[in-house]
């Protein structure tokens, strides 16, 4: 891994990423060698070789994850110290900051959190804006209704005739035909906010679906007038009913009270 590692990094694309970085680079430990595409590509194969052989040498072990990745982490660190020599050895520490660097953060951490300033369009952009100052007692309760959608009767247009048709040029059959067709997917569409049903039994006929629809409103019409006329001979024959019944039991009445009065023995009764 060290060894192919060191080979990937003397690569044009390494080498261009390296001059890059380098501020006073160490000529002494950089290599003048550039390794070639193809032995670019096998150092690469040989370089995952390895690590797969580690891995699966080490795969017995509950923490051979661990152990792989801890040679990838040693590797990493040796590479970032060849960068530092190549770099010329520079010095790690840096100075502290001056009074001038923290008034510097502050202001731009100030203009980092401050609240963003109202726009100066309230409704989105300068003609909206200045049509909404130019109109008096508009408000938004009085925009509500003012568009009212059309029913789907309004889109039912006459069938085409053939003979009508015929007279007129292609060109002009096409519209004819295409300005029918848009009417009616219009009015079906409008139809589909109350009726989904309805319309997919009309199979994308409008005049189709508003004759059932009409024959639907003349049948629930019919249903509502029979329920609402009583049947006169049920009327009259509860009537009799009602009266026998309490003339019975008028009869039952005087029967008892006539039963339970005592007898009159001097005159007889």
């Amino acid at each position: 891994m060290v060894v192919m590692r060191h080979l990937l990094s003397l690569t044009a694309t390494e080498k261009e990423k390296r001059d890059a970085k380098l501020t006073t680079p160490n000529r002494v430990v950089l290599y003048q060698f550039t390794l070639s595409p193809d032995d670019a590509k096998w150092a690469q194969q040989k370089d995952k070789d390895a690590y797969n052989l580690t891995d699966l040498a080490f795969q017995p072990h509950p923490q051979h994850r661990t152990f792989t990745k801890a040679i990838r982490a040693v590797l990493d660190r040796d590479e970032a110290w060849v960068r530092w020599k190549e770099n010329g050895c520079p010095p790690f520490e840096e100075p502290p900051l001056t009074e001038k660097d923290y008034a510097i953060m502050e202001k731009r951490l100030r203009q980092t959190l401050a609240p963003l300033p109202p726009y100066r369009y309230p409704l989105g952009n300068q003609a909206l804006s200045d049509l909404w100052k130019e109109i008096d007692g508009l408000t938004l309760e009085s925009l509500k209704g003012r568009i009212k959608l059309p029913e789907p009767e309004d889109f039912l247009s006459e069938e085409l005739d053939k003979a009508s048709l015929q007279e007129l040029s292609p060109a002009e059959q096409i519209e004819k035909i295409d300005e029918k067709a848009s009417k009616e997917w219009r009015g079906l569409r409008l139809a589909m906010r109350t009726d989904m049903i309805g319309v997919a039994e009309s199979k994308g006929s409008l005049s189709k679906y508003l004759e059932s629809k009409r024959e639907a409103e003349m049948e629930a019409k019919g249903d509502v007038k029979e329920e609402a006329m009583p049947d006169v001979e049920a009327v009259k024959k509860e009537g009799d009913s009602e009266t026998q019944t309490k003339v019975e039991d008028l009869k039952q009445k005087d029967e008892e009270e006539t039963k339970d009065e005592p007898m009159d023995i001097q005159n007889g009764s």
